[in-house]
């Protein structure tokens, strides 16, 4: 199998499994919960504030399919496989990495699609463009950064049931617990206003305030961290046996 098939087959294993569609079943029910709250109350649903309510439903459920592929290459022998050649291993993360980009662009197709069904049943003022692109921007940064880290993890200890963990600990247990951050002595207000610049925060916090917009230094730390990521996993899937 070669990399565009690996591709193809990410795709495709994601489209065919029952859970996709379970997973996109529950997480429209929620947008459809809140959009008759709306409408009882205000008679419109705003687009926007639809697709924010969305946006975290969806981030997290593009982050599992990233986390599917991962833990399904580590379950079938897909990385022992590709460990064979040093060529093939490099061709194994570029492959992961054009996956998790379609799979950011899926999950934003997606949100978009469906907020639009819905507003085409309710009244209120329809998502604006710039709006989707920001969207679109912020889905490839959230999941280019956690797909690599979480790759890097696969290649290091590749055990799925610590990739999963792993993975559901960074996205949920990590934002709940910043509010309790300023009650640490000394040093808790300090470590709060430091989490505007570490990925691990302010991409969460972003799939649940509605803005996907960064400042000029997370701009510059997410993307640098998503390149130091690249070349790490580039790196050490070269020299590491599997």
């Amino acid at each position: 199998m070669n990399s565009l098939q690996l591709v193809k087959y990410d795709m495709y294993s994601i489209f065919k499994s029952p859970l996709t569609y379970l997973a996109i079943l529950l997480t429209l029910i929620p947008m459809i919960g809140f959009t008759i709250l709306f409408v009882q109350q205000s008679d419109k649903m705003n687009g926007n504030t639809l697709l924010s309510i969305g946006s975290w439903f969806f981030s997290i459920m593009g982050l599992l399919f990233v986390i599917k592929t991962i833990t399904r290459d580590i379950s079938q022998g897909t990385i022992q496989l590709y460990m064979n050649k040093t060529s093939s291993r490099v061709g194994y993360v570029v492959t992961k990495l054009i996956s998790i980009i379609l799979i950011a662009i899926l999950m934003t197709a997606l949100l978009v699609a469906i907020v639009l069904i819905i507003q085409g049943f309710v009244d209120g003022e329809n998502i604006k463009t710039k709006k989707i692109f920001d969207l679109l921007w912020f889905f490839m940064m959230f999941h280019l950064f956690f797909g690599l880290l979480l790759y890097l993890f696969s290649l290091i200890v590749p055990k799925t049931a610590l990739i999963f963990t792993l993975g559901i600990f960074l996205v949920l247990i990590v934002p709940f617990a910043e509010p309790f951050l300023p009650m640490i002595p000394k040093i808790g207000d300090n470590i709060q206003d430091s989490l505007k610049y570490i990925p691990f925060s302010y991409l969460t916090s972003k799939t649940t305030s509605g803005s996907y917009t960064f400042t000029n230094w997370q701009w510059f730390i997410t993307s640098a961290s998503i390149v130091i990521l690249f070349v790490v996993n580039l790196f050490y899937s070269a020299k590491k046996d599997i």
